[in-house]
C-alpha cells in the first residue's frame, strides 16, 4: 500500500504543482484530510512544493505556448489551484495590456478571416479584456482579418 507522501512524490515527479491541486489530487485517491495536509506542510518545508514558484511556472507557460486573455489566464490559474487574489497579483505582475494585445493580435492571425463581429466574439470566448478587445478590433482593417 502506498502512503500518502510517496503518492505525493510520484505525482510532483511527473511534474509541478500548486499544493491545492496536489491536495485535491490524493484527497480523490482516499487519503484522508490529515495525512494530506501533514504532507502537503511536509513536501513545502523540504522545498518540493512551491506555490508562488510554481504559479510563475505555468503563468509563463500559458504565455509562451496559449493565446488566452487575462480572464482565460486568470480561470487556468484558479483551475490548477491558486487562489483568485494570487492569480490576480501575478497576472497584474507578468501581464501588460500591450502583451495581451499581441496575444489578441496572435490569435486573430490564426485560421480563417473573420468578420469584426466574429473577431471580437472570438477574442472574449479566450478571456481578453474588453479594452483589449476594442483595441484588436480597432487594428483591423474594415471588413476583415
Amino acid at each position: 500500500m502506498v502512503n500518502t507522501y510517496e503518492k505525493a512524490l510520484s505525482l510532483i515527479k511527473i511534474r509541478p504543482h500548486h499544493s491545492e491541486e496536489l491536495k485535491r489530487k490524493l484527497l480523490m485517491r482516499g487519503f484522508g484530510h490529515g495525512e494530506v495536509s501533514e504532507t502537503i506542510l511536509r513536501l513545502t518545508e523540504q522545498g518540493l512544493l512551491n506555490d508562488a514558484q510554481f504559479g510563475q511556472m505555468y503563468l509563463e507557460s500559458l504565455l509562451r505556448y496559449k493565446t488566452y486573455g487575462f480572464y482565460g489566464l486568470k480561470a487556468k490559474l484558479l483551475q490548477k489551484g491558486l487562489a483568485s487574489n494570487e492569480a490576480e497579483k501575478l497576472l497584474r505582475e507578468n501581464l501588460s495590456l500591450d502583451l495581451e494585445l499581441e496575444l489578441a493580435a496572435k490569435l486573430l492571425r490564426k485560421g480563417r478571416l473573420l468578420t469584426r463581429d466574429q473577431a471580437a466574439s472570438k477574442l472574449a470566448r479566450k478571456g481578453f479584456r474588453s479594452e483589449v478587445v476594442s483595441r484588436a478590433i480597432g487594428n483591423l482593417s474594415n471588413n476583415m482579418v
